[in-house]
């Protein structure tokens, strides 16, 4: 859905112009909100609820109305756009509001147009990281000799990683992208490891993304996302959006939520593995 312009303010004491409530409701149901039903058009205390609800994550104070290319809009309407046009409104990451737990992104929402790779496919470009194939949960360092060629340690935004080359030149791009939308979030990340030679969490066959060096776990003020509580850091829902242009499938969307896991997505691996020496 893209994020168009309210034209006037809506919520408590607002202008509430049909049109400009119908959009931010709609916008408010795609990211979760559950005190609205249905987008009607009216501004009602239920509306006036889910804004304040929305606002509790980076404001003080909600005051439960949003005005044209104000925060609130800033922050609703960047999940959808991925930036702003204006300058970015700060998260207090002092007060740990982006490590606060909200509810997922509606789905059709999040990885629009991208495919998480399988293993088939991973392995079929890229070849088994471990030419010993004796994979375990324990994390191993990979032993195929093209894979480790094309491995580079290097600086990433506020953090440095090992990863494939093409892997890692992405992650600097959106990371230029994230420090220019959300200057104060680009601070806050760190990283849980992006290369690791495993087996995927609880699988006794299917093999990491890490093994191969074109995934990566984030933190936010050195905090992980809870894996598999349907719910994800607020932070993580602002820059998901820039991952997902830059072609990162959001691990928020398997099966068993994985909200901090961003991968490359399916034609990113293609092209990645057609580029390597």
């Amino acid at each position: 859905m893209p994020a168009a312009e309210i034209s006037a303010s809506v919520g408590r004491a607002g202008v509430n112009h049909p049109p400009d409530v119908l959009l931010v409701q709609q916008v408010l149901l795609a990211r979760g909100q559950t005190h609205l039903v249905a987008a009607t058009g009216v501004c009602d205390a239920n509306t006036i609820a889910a804004i304040v609800a929305f606002q509790a994550a980076f404001m003080r104070t909600p005051d439960g109305k949003i005005d044209p290319g104000g925060t609130t809009w800033r922050h609703l309407s960047s999940a959808f756009t991925g930036s702003s046009t204006q300058a970015p409104a700060p998260t207090d990451t002092a007060a740990g509001s982006v490590t606060r737990p909200v509810p997922l992104p509606a789905p059709n929402i999040i990885n629009q147009g991208l495919v998480s790779p399988g293993n088939a496919f991973m392995l079929q470009k890229l070849g088994h990281p471990l030419t010993a194939q004796n994979y375990s949960s324990l994390c191993q360092t990979p032993t195929n000799p093209k894979l480790r060629r094309n491995l580079v340690l290097d600086t990433v935004g506020p953090f440095r990683v090992t990863g494939l080359l093409p892997a890692v030149l992405s992650l600097k791009a959106v990371m230029r992208d994230i420090a220019a939308a959300h200057a104060d979030i680009h601070t806050a990340l760190g990283s849980a490891g992006m290369l690791c030679c495993r087996l995927q969490r609880g699988s006794s066959s299917a093999i990491s993304n890490h093994s191969f060096g074109t995934a990566i776990d984030l933190t936010l003020n050195g905090e992980l996302d809870t894996y598999g509580d349907g719910k994800v850091q607020y932070g993580l829902t602002l820059i998901a959006p820039i991952f997902n242009r830059h072609g990162w499938y959001w691990g928020a969307a398997f099966g068993k939520e994985d909200g901090m896991h961003f991968e490359g997505g399916k034609a990113l691996i293609e092209t990645w593995a057609a580029d390597l020496r």
